[in-house]
């Protein structure tokens, strides 16, 4: 079988049982099952997707980094869960050889999370119109489909926009396109997502700019927002709840600013260099396990080496990708340059790099723009004996993922990895693992 087939049937099956309807409700709750899939996919992807040859003069950097994680790792409080996070992201650097592979099969991934947007989109209209038929007055987390919490579904809408866009000049689905490009802005506003709204608009207005978004497509764009602010106007005269209507226009922070004093009051001189372990940010003030900011949560925990590092990698990404769209008009390329930003603009206020979609799709799209840039990067087969390793290395990896969940913390400080946020030996199940 071909690795490209490979790369789609891993991703595909990830996302289809991700958003499988209700799945949140069957087995662990909340996100709990998309996290379930995702580590499986990771597994997968080691084993079977060839690795990408790094050139030998960035040896030394990659020794850098694998140490400073390794001490941040190894230095932390809470070595169970800085063990399972610092496995689950190196796995998930892995993705982006899977990224790399799927140029080929490309089109398979648009329509893929066009459909996937779509049927989310219409199923939380239709979970509207029963409030409607009901005559009950309606509130976001019971309209928007397939997510525990309304901003994971926020989310994955900045995830698909990009490729709704993509389809807005399509023969066939230009229309079905516009459609679901209102119900996704109608939705954003719906959903009081005021930061998800601000990374539509970077993406909107670098798009533009950069010329990523053409002018008819930009057109559209304006149109689809006009007509959306119209139904939502309509809706909030339609459902004059003064509850309902407070929380979509509401003007506070939503506790984000008082954390991210909270964390950065929290920094010392000691612990700013190799962090104070992958994952272990928690504020117990405020119960949560991330603190809706990617470059505060990654200097927390991983500290300002490998901070200084994925800076200064996505801005060398960045300028790479610019450079390539002046001199190559390929909506592909465009498309995930676009979602890829936009991921990136609303993880500095929401738990993006967290949560199990969004969090794989930030390294498969930057796999997938590698594989467009003039880099002369290549693959290089994995021998029997590095599918032992890395079949090894999974096994561990599954091991860890299994007793992490038999050792939640009682406290449910959440989300991190798991939904609930902290794990540690201390709460094992486990009897011989308590003592540890």
């Amino acid at each position: 079988m071909k690795i490209q087939n490979i790369s789609s049937y891993i991703l595909c099956s990830f996302l289809l049982l991700s958003l499988f309807p209700a799945i949140d409700s069957y087995l662990l709750g909340l996100y709990n099952e998309k996290r379930g899939f995702q580590v499986v996919a990771l597994a997968l992807s080691i084993i079977f997707i060839p690795k990408l040859s790094l050139d030998k003069k960035h040896h030394p950097i990659l020794v850098l980094i694998i140490l400073s994680a390794f001490f941040s790792a190894l230095l932390s409080d809470n070595k169970l869960q800085a063990i399972l996070n610092l496995l689950h992201f190196t796995l998930l650097i892995n993705v982006i050889n899977l990224g790399f592979t799927l140029q080929k099969n490309i089109n398979k991934i648009f329509f893929l999370l066009f459909f996937l947007n779509l049927f989310t989109a219409c199923y939380s209209l239709l979970n509207y119109s029963f409030f409607i038929i009901n005559q009950a007055q309606p509130y976001p987390d019971a309209i928007l489909y397939g997510f525990y919490n309304i901003r994971f579904f926020n989310q994955f809408q900045i995830l698909c926009i990009p490729f709704v866009i993509y389809f807005l000049q399509h023969k066939e689905l230009s229309r079905a396109a516009f459609i679901l490009l209102i119900l996704n802005i109608f939705l954003l506003l719906l959903s009081g997502a005021r930061g998800a709204i601000l990374a539509s608009l970077v993406m909107f207005m670098f798009g533009s700019y950069y010329q990523l978004i053409n002018r008819k497509q930009m057109l559209k764009i304006l149109k689809c927002s006009f007509i959306s602010l119209i139904l939502f106007s309509i809706y909030l005269l339609y459902h004059q709840d003064s509850e309902s209507i407070n929380y979509v226009i509401r003007t506070s922070s939503s506790l984000r600013v008082e954390i991210w004093s909270d964390l950065l009051s929290s920094l010392a001189l000691s612990n700013t260099f190799i962090g104070n372990g992958p994952g272990v940010y928690f504020s117990q003030e405020y119960g949560n396990s991330h603190p809706h900011n990617s470059v505060l949560q990654i200097l927390y925990n991983w500290g300002g080496i490998i901070t200084t590092f994925v800076i200064i990698l996505f801005f060398k990404l960045f300028q790479l990708c610019i450079r390539y769209t002046k001199n190559n008009n390929i909506p592909e390329f465009n498309i995930c340059f676009l979602s890829l930003l936009g991921l990136l603009t609303y993880s500095l206020v929401s738990g993006v790099i967290v949560m199990p979609i969004p969090q794989t799709f930030i390294f498969i799209l930057i796999g997938i723009l590698l594989s467009y840039l003039p880099l002369n990067l290549k693959v290089s087969n994995k021998s029997e004996k590095n599918i032992i390793i890395y079949s090894l290395l999974s096994l561990f990896y599954i091991f860890f993922v299994i007793l992490s969940y038999n050792c939640l913390d009682s406290t449910p400080y959440g989300p991190n990895f798991w939904s609930n946020g902290q794990v540690s030996f201390n709460q094992c199940k486990i009897m011989y693992l308590k003592d540890l």
